[in-house]
């Protein structure tokens, strides 16, 4: 069986299930070069599809996220019953009056049954009719999936497919790529649009997959805001930032005493719209009001690869004041809320399913990006066990699309992923690029020498990670034990701004002897603290806590060996890990994209697969 996952929409996607498993997925702004990019065209698919042997004639399912999707003219989509009726949908709302009807619901609801007990074989309370706000009807609860038909210009054939509720795609692609048989689900994102969008609870078993209740965490919206209000930028494209700015700064009393109430679900909220909620919580904690007027509106600007959104009047501060210390400490405020909040709710979470869930939690949705807060709640919650996929932000829809359809729809069998199965999933480049640089054989022993004496590695090795972080096959790689590294990288390698930390990859073997961790963060999806702050100063935060990548040797042989030669050579385990691009710029997806940015940097060494380039 063949699926083909699509996400179009900011981080679009694509992603392959073939031969019973998982075999690849990119963004598409690898191939754009546009950050963030948003659209798909044909040429896309078909290059992705024919970088693994694949074409349109092999697919049997084309499966789609259906919230906030923005169709391409190229495709059409149909439901089963009206062929000549295209379903063109740009919102949640547009989307709902559609499907509801033009889409096969009855042979939906005949089909697809709640299954909180016979399909689960276990009691669970009737959690979802205590928690469902009044507005949300048991039907739409329950779909999670829509039949439909895709028509795509210049090829003939029609292909079956399904859409696949948003946050239903979050929790498949953390579940099915998970260890577990039973797991407790949490999805979180920044909707913008419905608060009942940015949220999910589901329980697991097996290939079974169902929702539990919309715990109504909206958080995610207002740190997107509040990102943009400080000044910092976008936040769709600077949250990370702004979390990286919160370790300067101290939360405020106000914000300590009153989190549990900010952070309630809309409908336990009183005489506040949900509208103005945003607004009016960034004036609780920072006694500013953004004298928002209008709704939120999206502004794609000329400049390539930059998408933000933007509201009138919306910067309380400039980019000028977005490092002053009274903003660091507001962002301090808005990441101690959102730590102690997602605490809150996975805990909550734990309680209600404690007795199914074996210990066991997988996490998706933009907000759990944030590995400050992941941390805490690995530490601070009774969960066991915490699985990741890779790509949590919405360009994993595409792998979750895949996945629902055929673990759950199409009940094919769970493959159990190993770690390098998940983290790269881009297709394999075997060539080398055009160049006047040296060119010699990797020698792994020099390269070792050469970052031990300060110099810079773009490092590029065969499949590109999928998701944000470089995990050792797109990266800049450097000493952490010289302080100075990281203000080089940030002025003169990446162009961004002086407080952004870099991350420590580190054998697997010796974390516990520098890291305040016993479990493993391969997807580098947790901050933790250093016990050695002072011997990787330029791998550690400002309080010192590091964003750590823990490495096997199966997950990246030669980045294991590079590490295990820099380590006989200083007696440290560890690298500086930070992605291979630069501010605004999507991480290099093709040898000729690395060839092009070792040439524009000012770095040392370019590693392609078995062969290095000299400046």
């Amino acid at each position: 069986m063949t699926i083909l996952g699509i996400h179009s929409g900011h981080d679009a996607s694509l992603a392959l299930y073939k031969d019973g498993k998982l075999v690849g997925a990119i963004a598409i702004e690898r191939y754009s070069r546009n950050k963030k990019e948003e659209y798909l065209i044909v040429q896309d698919i078909e290059d992705f599809l024919y970088s693994f042997d694949t074409s349109l004639d092999d697919v049997d399912y084309i499966s789609m996220g259906f919230y906030g999707i923005q169709f391409t003219p190229f495709m059409r989509i149909y439901s089963p019953i009206d062929q000549q009726y295209p379903l063109m949908i740009f919102g949640r709302s547009a989307m709902e009056s559609h499907l509801l009807n033009h889409l096969d619901l009855e042979g939906y609801r005949e089909n697809n049954k709640p299954e909180y007990v016979e399909g689960l074989g276990l009691t669970l309370p009737p959690l979802l009719d205590r928690y469902r706000p009044p507005y949300l009807s048991n039907e739409h609860t329950h779909m999670l999936h829509y039949k439909l038909n895709v028509k795509i210009d210049n090829y003939d054939r029609v292909i079956p497919g399904y859409f696949i509720d948003h946050h239903t795609c979050h929790a498949a692609s953390t579940y099915y790529t998970s260890p577990f048989k039973r797991s407790s689900v949490f999805t979180a994102d920044a909707s913008m649009h419905l608060h009942r969008s940015c949220s999910s609870y589901f329980v697991t078993q097996n290939n079974l997959m169902n929702p539990l209740r919309d715990p109504g965490y909206t958080y995610g919206n207002f740190y997107d805001c509040a990102t943009e209000y400080l000044g910092v930028g976008p936040g769709l494209t600077k949250a990370g930032t702004l979390m990286g700015l919160s370790s300067f700064g101290r939360p405020n009393k106000k914000s300590m005493d009153n989190w549990k109430d900010w952070t309630k679900p809309q409908w336990e909220r009183e005489g506040i719209e949900e509208n103005h909620w945003n607004d009016w919580l960034f004036l609780q904690m920072t006694g500013k009001f953004p004298f928002v007027t209008g709704m939120r509106k999206e502004v794609v600007e000329k400049s390539p690869g930059y998408h933000h959104f933007t509201r009138e009047n919306q910067e309380v501060y400039t980019k000028e004041e977005s490092d002053s210390k009274e903003v660091m400490d507001h962002a301090a405020s808005v990441q101690y809320v959102a730590e102690k909040s997602l605490v809150k709710y996975t805990q909550d979470l734990y309680e209600e399913t404690e007795t199914i869930n074996n210990g066991n939690l997988c996490l998706s949705g933009g907000i759990f990006l944030n590995c400050n807060a992941n941390y805490k709640i690995k530490r601070d919650t009774d969960f066991s066990n915490i699985h990741f996929f890779p790509a949590c932000g919405d360009d994993g829809i595409s792998v979750g699309a895949a996945l629902y359809t055929a673990n759950y729809i199409q009940d094919q069998p769970r493959y159990i992923y190993s770690n390098d199965e998940i983290m790269y999933l881009g297709p394999n480049y075997d060539h080398q690029p055009d160049s006047e640089y040296p060119r010699k054989d990797l020698d792994i022993k020099f390269v070792a020498s050469e970052i031990e004496k300060g110099k810079i590695v773009c490092w590029f090795q065969g499949r590109s990670e999928f998701g944000p972080r470089a995990l050792g096959n797109r990266s800049f790689l450097s000493d952490p034990r010289r302080k100075e590294m990281k203000d080089i990288l940030n002025s003169r390698v990446k162009f961004r701004e002086w407080y952004r930390p870099f991350a420590p990859v580190v054998l697997n073997e010796f974390k516990d002897e520098w890291f305040d961790m016993d479990f493993e963060s391969p997807f580098m999806l947790y901050t933790v603290p250093c016990k050695r702050p002072q011997d990787i100063p330029a791998a550690v935060h400002i309080d010192s806590t590091s964003r750590v990548q823990t490495l096997r040797k199966e997950d990246n042989p030669k980045v294991h060996q590079l590490i295990r030669e820099f380590y006989s050579l200083t007696g440290v385990p560890v690298l500086t890990n930070t992605s291979l691009n630069v501010k605004g710029q999507p991480i290099v997806e093709t040898p000729e994209d690395a060839m092009k940015l070792f040439e524009e940097s000012d770095v040392d060494i370019l590693v392609i697969n078995d062969v290095m380039y000299l400046k």
